[in-house]
């Protein structure tokens, strides 16, 4: 998960933090910055409320979208930096919307990185409503690409239903079905039906890389095909380049990780991390009361798989992040507790595999660290290196009070924990 890091997050988290946009917690600071946003704006409040179907844009009486013509508006008034990114303003969709044949542009993105005016800063509320049909389809560099391409703001109560989202080109990331790169919050947010999320880094059903809180999300019956393929040589067998893929979260590094359901399958081709809630969950405080059953198959092996997660841990110096990376880490080990995995493994040749967790990450001289307690796994695993039926890999981690049912080339696993013979070493330390 480093590359999204280091390229995006100094900026962006910096944009987030003014723009008080980390989700429903800091919407009220975000309501503070709301009149510098306004007069920063060179469109008046009476021009912007025509754009809509009623409202104000205030918390108590947001601006409601109930037509596709309207949901292009907004998109393009963030997309075109004209709103300031509508930071501490409101949104609520007020109907069920259809996006067949409509071309879309993902809502929010890095075009402005000195004022920050085409990142989503304000809150969108589905109000419960269902927008389905979604299709985006690119072959040049996106970073953020989804229904919102990236958002430091709040995504809350919508369903996205028969998604496509497509990025070939080799060097994008954060590619996800709802949120593209997320440094706000995402709260109670479904994806279902026929649904397909494919990218080269940090691609997931819900969110592609995550940098805050996701809570209460699900996903029914995606798939997730991950396209890119990490280049280990010599000693480096690190994923660098972030490859990596899950249902709810394709990538995530820092934040948390809440009350998510998943079930579906996860794909990749080539030697990658992938997992049933997130291929990456690196540098996160908690992962907590998650559920999945996925199906995760790798044609060419891969590096750090896990039913719940292929990476996870973090780093026993909490403000090595604040340094590098511009947020600092709470807890040490991470936390991944009452989490509940049904797994179908299928990866010849891959290592560090676990049916629940894949492994730690070595990151600025040492294995990142987690503690399992109270979670259990079932199901199976065939063609991987040394695998453990909870972790693949747990160098100084804990696993408590964790019960397992995994069954590794069609034989009883017995134990917790594979053996591996070689720690990490990393190209960017």
């Amino acid at each position: 998960m480093r590359r999204i890091q280091t390229g995006v997050i100094a900026v962006c988290l910096a944009a987030a933090f003014l723009s008080g946009c980390a989700g429903s917690s800091a919407q009220s600071t975000a309501s503070s910055t709301a009149a510098s946003s306004a007069a920063a704006s060179s469109v008046s409040t009476t021009a912007v409320s025509a754009n809509y179907d009623g409202g104000s844009g205030t918390q108590e009486d947001p601006y409601q979208i109930n037509s596709v013509d309207s949901l292009l508006t907004f998109a393009s008034n963030v997309n075109d930096g004209s709103q300031g990114g509508y930071a501490g303003v409101c949104f609520k969709l007020t109907s069920d919307l259809d996006l067949s044949g409509v071309e879309w542009a993902p809502i929010g993105n890095m075009n402005d990185m000195e004022t920050h005016s085409t990142l989503f800063l304000g809150s969108f509320d589905g109000d419960g409503h269902t927008i389905s049909n979604l299709s985006y389809t690119s072959d040049t560099y996106n970073c953020g690409a989804g229904l919102f391409g990236v958002s430091c703001g709040e995504v809350k109560n919508l369903t996205l239903e028969d998604a496509t989202v497509t990025v070939t080109e080799g060097t994008s990331m954060a590619i996800g079905g709802v949120v593209g790169y997320n440094m706000g919050s995402v709260d109670n947010v479904t994806l279902k039906g026929d649904s397909t999320i494919t990218g080269n880094n940090c691609v997931g059903g819900i969110v592609g890389g995550n940098n805050n809180s996701i809570t209460n999300c699900m996903v029914e019956g995606a798939t997730v095909v991950v396209i890119g393929d990490n280049h280990f040589t010599d000693k480096i067998v690190q994923a660098d380049v972030a490859e990596c893929g899950g249902l709810v979260v394709g990538g995530g590094f820092g934040g948390s990780i809440d009350n998510c359901t998943a079930s579906g399958t996860v794909k990749a081709t080539g030697n990658v991390g992938l997992g049933g809630i997130g291929g990456c969950l690196e540098m996160m405080d908690t992962i907590t009361n998650c559920t999945a059953d996925v199906t995760i198959e790798s044609e060419n092996g891969g590096h750090a798989i896990g039913g719940l997660c292929g990476y996870a841990g973090t780093h026993s110096n909490p403000d090595v992040c604040l340094e590098t990376e511009g947020f600092s880490t709470k807890n040490y080990p991470s936390v991944i507790d009452n989490c509940n995995v049904t797994v179908n493994i299928k990866a010849n040749g891959a290592t560090h595999v676990g049916g629940l967790v894949g492994t730690g990450l070595y990151y600025y001289g040492e294995e990142t660290v987690f503690k399992i307690t109270n979670c259990s796994v079932k199901g199976s695993i065939d063609g991987a290196v040394t695998p453990g039926t909870v972790a693949g890999r747990a160098e100084g981690s804990t696993i408590e009070s964790c019960t397992a049912d995994v069954t590794i080339d069609g034989n009883a696993g017995t134990e917790q924990v594979g053996t591996t013979t070689q720690m990490y070493e990393s190209a960017d330390q």
